[in-house]
C-alpha cells in the first residue's frame, strides 16, 4: 500500500519510512458502484485517499436533490475537513468500482502536525474547495440577479405593448371589420331579396287584374 499511498498528491512529500508507517495504519477497502463511503452529517472519523475508481461529492438538500460539487479520481482523497471536528459536511458516493486508503483521523492529524508539507499541501486543496465555492456563489448569485431584472421588466412592461399582445389585437380587429363586412352584405342581399319579392308580387297581382 506504500507504494499506492506514494501516488496520491497530499502524501507526495513523505519519506519511505513516513509512507510505510502510514500505510501501517490505514486499510484497504474495495467498494462496488453506488456506495455511499462517506454520509453528510456523520462524525468524521478517516481520510480517504482513492487509489483506484471515481468518486462524486455532493450534498442533499431538504427535498432530497442532490446538488454535485466534485468527482475525484486516483491520486485524490475525501474526508480531510474532518480537521476542525465538526460533523461531514458532504456525501461522498462512488461512481465505479472504487479501491480507497483508510487512514484512522487521529493518525491522520498526526501526520498533519508532523509534516508541514502535507499540512501545506492539505491548505491549498481546502483553498480550491473554497475558491470554487466562491465562484458557483457568485453564478448563482449573478443568475437570480437576471431573474429578478427579468421579472422587474415584465412588471414594467403593458400586456398591451408586447408583441404578440399587439400582433392579436391587428388580427382580433381585422376579424370583427371582417365580420361586420359579411353582416352588412348580407343584410344588403336580404334586402333586394325582400324588395324583389315584393316587386314580383305586384306584377303578378296586376297581370291577374
Amino acid at each position: 500500500m506504500a507504494a499506492d499511498l506514494a501516488r496520491i498528491a497530499l502524501f507526495q512529500g513523505l519519506k519511505a519510512e513516513e509512507l510505510g508507517a502510514l500505510s501501517a495504519r490505514a486499510a484497504l477497502r474495495s467498494l462496488p458502484a453506488d456506495t455511499l463511503l462517506i454520509r453528510q452529517g456523520d462524525a468524521p472519523d478517516a481520510l480517504y485517499a482513492i487509489l483506484r475508481g471515481k468518486v462524486k461529492v455532493f450534498l442533499v438538500d431538504d427535498n432530497g436533490k442532490e446538488c454535485l460539487l466534485d468527482t475525484r479520481g486516483p491520486g485524490q482523497y475525501v474526508g480531510e475537513m474532518m480537521l476542525d471536528d465538526a460533523p461531514r459536511a458532504a456525501s461522498v458516493k462512488t461512481i465505479e468500482p472504487t479501491e480507497v486508503a483508510v487512514i484512522p483521523r487521529a493518525d491522520f492529524k498526526t501526520l498533519v502536525l508532523q509534516n508541514p508539507d502535507v499540512a501545506l499541501q492539505l491548505i491549498r486543496n481546502l483553498i480550491r474547495v473554497a475558491r470554487g465555492h466562491n465562484l458557483r456563489t457568485l453564478d448563482d448569485v449573478r443568475t437570480r440577479s437576471e431573474l429578478q431584472l427579468y421579472i422587474e421588466q415584465l412588471k414594467a412592461t403593458r400586456a398591451q405593448d408586447l408583441p404578440s399582445v399587439k400582433r392579436w389585437a391587428v388580427a382580433k380587429r381585422w376579424a370583427l371589420v371582417t365580420l361586420l363586412v359579411f353582416a352588412l352584405g348580407q343584410y344588403y342581399f336580404l334586402d333586394v331579396l325582400l324588395e324583389t319579392m315584393s316587386m314580383r308580387s305586384a306584377v303578378i297581382s296586376a297581370n291577374n287584374r
